[in-house]
């Protein structure tokens, strides 16, 4: 219990398949509150006793039969289990008696199907439940309390039902659609990390072998670390942690041959490969889950450069108030353009001809104004043959 309750309370740190557990264990304490009060309340109702006994030893099956399914690790047909338990009281009490309490029970079978935020699932059975609630009111509407004592007040029970089922509808596809943003999100920025960690192991690689220095899966230390910690691991679960060894020895031999060549070697057995493939995602030296973990724990512990005001500014008087500083940088800027950007484009032709046109053509096609002074530009006016004659490339 006490396990259960700070799994309640850290969901959102577990995976969507515990969550939807906890969701079925709660509503399966809730479910049976209502069947263990359903026992004494069901003498009330308009069905005969082996009516009444077969019912109720159903509910119970169905009880059972979704605890078997969280057993086996099948919370999805538990979920569904649920819904239909649900609906299946609902329809023991409306069928039974007519009266505004039989009516909160349509509320009660929505709210247990909105509980667990399924889309699907909320378009079938509660489009089902809203359905026959809409049904039930119609035809029992005389058992419902101020029916006849307010106008039309049939059409505000349908109207409450419907209403409460289009909120939660609406509010659900809000949450599908910031969740598929959010999927989407982590998808791209997670290829980003990729790539940027790959020029991390690139990187990390190149400067070792400057150095000299010996892989860090190579270090006898790292390895007596490994060996030790993992035996202390194994033992807290196995009665023998020595078995743990053997693995230890063909993370470090994956990491000297390489996972390629030992899937592909015909004398490895099957099962090995099988385990080999198992530990290739944790892997120091490729861009792995290891080394992702290992780079994200080490880079909370860097300090960065405090950001500045013009940190993302690209205007050149952002950088130095110096003009002479100003006309270097647009001298080499325009040197760029001349040489390198798209030279078959006629527009980056910066060749000598008439000089409204190159003038135009170099500040208004290339957008360069945003990022230089009016004196910059000034200069560039007046001086235009000089910069076409020492910068522009020549044939």
């Amino acid at each position: 219990m006490k396990e259960f309750f700070k799994k309640l309370f850290n969901t959102e740190f577990l995976p969507m398949s515990e969550v939807r557990k906890i969701k079925v264990w709660l509503v399966m304490a809730f479910l049976l509150v209502l069947t263990l009060v359903t026992i004494p309340y069901s003498t009330f109702f308009d069905y005969s006793l082996s009516m009444k006994i077969v019912t109720i030893i159903g509910l119970f099956i169905l009880m059972g039969v979704m605890v078997l399914a969280l057993k086996f690790e099948k919370p999805l047909l538990a979920i569904q289990i649920s819904m239909i338990y649900s609906i299946l009281l609902m329809l023991y009490y409306t069928q039974g008696v007519n009266s505004f309490y039989s009516y909160i029970f349509f509320y009660i079978s929505l709210t247990i199907i909105i509980f667990y935020q399924e889309l699907l699932s909320f378009l079938v059975y509660g489009t089902v439940v809203v359905a026959m609630g809409i049904f039930y009111t119609i035809q029992s509407q005389a058992g419902l309390v101020l029916v006849d004592d307010i106008l039309a007040s049939m059409y505000i029970y349908i109207a409450i039902l419907v209403l409460f089922y289009v909120i939660n509808l609406i509010q659900m596809l809000h949450n599908e659609k910031i969740y598929t943003d959010l999927n989407y999100e982590w998808v791209k920025m997670n290829h980003i990390i990729h790539n940027y960690q790959e020029d991390i192991l690139y990187y990390l690689d190149d400067i070792r072998q400057d150095a000299h220095q010996s892989p860090i899966y190579e270090d006898l230390e790292f390895q007596q670390a490994a060996f030790e910690l993992s035996q202390f691991i194994s033992e807290q679960i196995m009665k023998d942690g020595k078995e743990i060894v053997n693995l230890i020895d063909l993370y470090v031999y994956i990491h000297e041959k390489g996972l390629t060549d030992i899937i592909e070697n015909q004398e490895i057995s099957v099962a090995m490969k099988k385990t080999a493939n198992m530990l290739g995602k944790y892997l120091l030296n490729q861009n792995t889950d290891m080394f992702s973990m290992v780079i994200n724990f080490y880079i909370r512990f860097q300090e960065t450069d405090t950001s500045t005001e013009n940190r993302y500014s690209y205007k050149i008087s952002d950088s130095t108030e110096v003009i002479e500083e100003q006309i270097i940088a647009f001298c080499l800027i325009y040197c760029y353009l001349s040489h390198e950007i798209e030279k078959d484009r006629e527009w980056h032709k910066l060749e000598l001809s008439d000089r409204e046109e190159n003038s135009t053509n170099i500040f208004e096609d290339t957008e360069l104004s945003e990022f230089f002074s009016n004196q910059v530009i000034a200069f560039y006016n007046d001086n235009y043959e000089m910069i076409v004659k020492y910068l522009t490339e020549k044939k």
